[in-house]
């Protein structure tokens, strides 16, 4: 029960720091640049499309997978709160706030700093996966490759994705700086934060 709660409010922390990226709007990660620029296309809440977009990377894991299991639903209930939770802190907390350039780089480098701790420590409760990650799991291992290279081949196919898609539909560019900056200090905060989080929940047990 404690590692539950712990997870809910993780899953806060990762759903909170991805709402900032959003609404400081200088750029996301590519996972999220997908949701993002199909919310410039269509005006579609971010969380919604977030939520959808989810939604069809557990089903392309119950499609490799061949059988159904208890894993893809946790996945499309966090999948449920994290929408819930972004549309309500982009649209409600922070809708009727303009950010000045230098504020965006702010609310920026917060949003990844509480995200990547987030993930984290999810990665450290070892209670449950976000849906991309389970995908790249379960094509690594339908196809026995690396996960951390199909991890990456994932980032080049939404990268070319997003980018084709915002040039298509002469909409904005859901990859600019801020996906940069992820790229530079998303990693090694995670890294230390699930290192560390590891080392304490060991200790515990």
């Amino acid at each position: 029960m404690k590692r539950f709660l712990l997870f809910i409010l993780t899953l806060m922390m990762v759903s909170i720091g991805d709402s900032l990226c959003f609404k400081a709007n200088i750029g996301v990660s590519p996972y999220e640049a997908l949701a993002l620029t199909f919310n410039y296309m269509s005006h579609i809440k971010v969380g919604t499309l977030t939520l959808l977009v989810n939604a069809c990377m557990i089903l392309f894991q119950i499609t490799l997978s061949k059988q159904f299991k208890i894993k893809y639903v946790l996945q499309f209930l966090m999948s449920l709160f994290f929408g819930l939770v972004v549309n309500a802190i982009v649209y409600q907390v922070l809708g009727g706030i303009t950010l000045q350039y230098y504020q965006s780089l702010i609310i920026e480098i917060i949003g990844l700093c509480f995200s990547a701790s987030g993930c984290g420590l999810l990665v450290a409760l070892n209670v449950c996966v976000f849906p991309c990650e389970g995908f790249a799991l379960t094509f690594s291992e339908t196809f026995k490759v690396d996960f951390q290279k199909a991890r990456q081949v994932m980032d080049i196919i939404l990268v070319i994705t997003c980018i084709s898609l915002s040039l298509s539909f002469q909409c904005g560019f859901a990859l600019r700086e801020g996906t940069i900056m992820a790229a530079c200090i998303f990693s090694p905060i995670m890294g230390f934060v699930q290192r560390s989080a590891t080392k304490g929940l060991s200790l515990q047990n």
